[in-house]
């Protein structure tokens, strides 16, 4: 999620083994708990990009 562009929802599952609900909890956990800016983005496919704002 720190790279320039971000990680998919997919990329981030895969590496993790964890299902989408996970990875979505985990994220709004970081933002809410872990005082990490996280922006969220879908592309025109509808893809999920979650990225760690500067």
């Amino acid at each position: 999620m720190r790279r320039p562009g971000g990680a998919t929802l997919a990329e981030i599952m895969e590496a993790t083994s964890w299902q989408a609900h996970t990875v979505r909890g985990f994220v709004s956990i970081l933002g809410s708990k872990g005082g990490v800016k996280v922006e969220s983005s879908k592309n025109a496919d509808g893809e999920r990009t979650y990225r760690v704002a500067k």
